[in-house]
């Protein structure tokens, strides 16, 4: 059986689915994330200041340190609770719920740091979240992309970049969208963005996210793309619109479809539902060549996170196998490198010869 890739363009049916001042400035350098940090200190078990609760909850767990001082607490009260663990500075004036920030899981983090850093830079002229800033605050997946908050202006103003900041050339209103009170470019127009930016395997894990979600549609996609003629500096964008379908239910399966093209392989069906002989539902599994019984499965970041989950995984691997399917597991860390993709799938394609 082979495994080359089809012709250009060959589409692989799925079934469907799932002013400084101790309050508002940093020091000087990197932007201060005083999370990794700590949170409150041993034996503090003073409430949070209530102005800075008040503040926390309307700014959907960010706050402005200009803004704290407006609504009454001090400059020392600001400083406390970056002390204890209650507020996170992220970058100057940008200040975010601590336990909040500490519960987040690191690779959703940009969702706080983007809004808060959107509230402290202001909106005169008007300030749009580009990128993955404004995928993360949409909730849509982002992988393979830097922490820094990209922004732009509208009509006005000129890019430049620092450690916690790329600021961009301005840009149109058309292809900007409000979300919850925040101005950024389109779902579709920050996929593009961040497959010219980052990579295609970038924009990709997006893309599909957002497309699974019905954030955009494909037709969303090509007019960001004729909007922003991305392949006058990058090939990236395009190979990121020949993948991008919205099947794959995870970040992992987008990496995945992304190394298996990148490597020359046909793509396997996604999101397979496996019946035994009695028609009894075995499995669904993520990736399937029909015509090996080659089962391609992939573990994404946070995919087993109880032992039970792991063992009713084993119980479900022995029925496939019973019914006479190869199994291959690959790993997040596996798709860092495609050798070893390349490797752990031709050894199930010679195990299912």
């Amino acid at each position: 059986m082979s495994l080359g890739c089809p012709e250009q363009g060959h589409q692989v049916a799925s079934t469907p689915p799932r002013g400084t001042n101790a309050a508002t400035e940093a020091p000087s350098g990197p932007a201060v994330d005083n999370s990794t940090a700590r949170g409150r200190h041993p034996g503090h078990d003073v409430a949070m200041h209530p102005i800075i609760r008040a503040a926390l909850d309307a700014g959907r767990g960010t706050a402005t340190g200009s803004d704290l001082l407006r609504r009454g607490a001090s400059r020392r009260d600001v400083e406390r609770a970056v002390g204890a663990g209650d507020l996170v500075r992220v970058r100057r004036n940008a200040l975010v719920d601590g336990e909040r920030w500490r519960e987040t899981k690191p690779w959703h983090r940009h969702d706080l740091r983007a809004r808060a850093v959107a509230r402290a830079l202001g909106n005169e002229p008007p300030l749009v979240l580009t990128h993955h800033s404004a995928l993360a605050v949409r909730g849509i997946e982002v992988h393979g992309v830097d922490d820094r908050v990209h922004v732009a202006r509208i009509g006005s103003g000129r890019g430049r970049t620092d450690t916690g900041l790329a600021s961009h050339r301005p840009l149109d209103a058309s292809i900007t969208a409000t979300h919850q009170g925040l101005l950024t470019v389109t779902p579709a127009v920050a996929c593009v963005q961040v497959a010219s930016h980052f990579g295609g395997e970038a924009g990709l894990v997006s893309a599909d996210h957002a497309l699974h979600q019905e954030v955009m549609t494909r037709a969303d996609l090509d007019g960001a793309m004729a909007a922003l003629e991305p392949w006058r500096w990058s090939r990236e964008p395009a190979k990121m619109l020949a993948l991008a379908d919205g099947s794959a239910e995870s970040g992992a399966e987008s990496r995945t479809r992304w190394a298996l093209r990148t490597l020359g392989l046909r793509l396997p069906t996604p999101q397979v539902e496996i019946f035994d002989s009695r028609g009894d539902f075995v499995a669904r599994v993520d990736f399937l060549y029909e015509d090996m019984k080659l089962v391609i499965e992939v573990d994404g970041r946070k995919k087993y996170e109880k032992a039970q989950d792991v063992w009713d995984e084993k119980l479900r691997e022995d029925r496939l196998r019973a019914l006479g399917y190869v199994i291959v597991r690959l790993t997040w860390a596996d798709l860092d490198d495609l050798a070893v993709v390349r490797g752990k799938v031709l050894r199930g394609v010679a195990l299912a010869a």
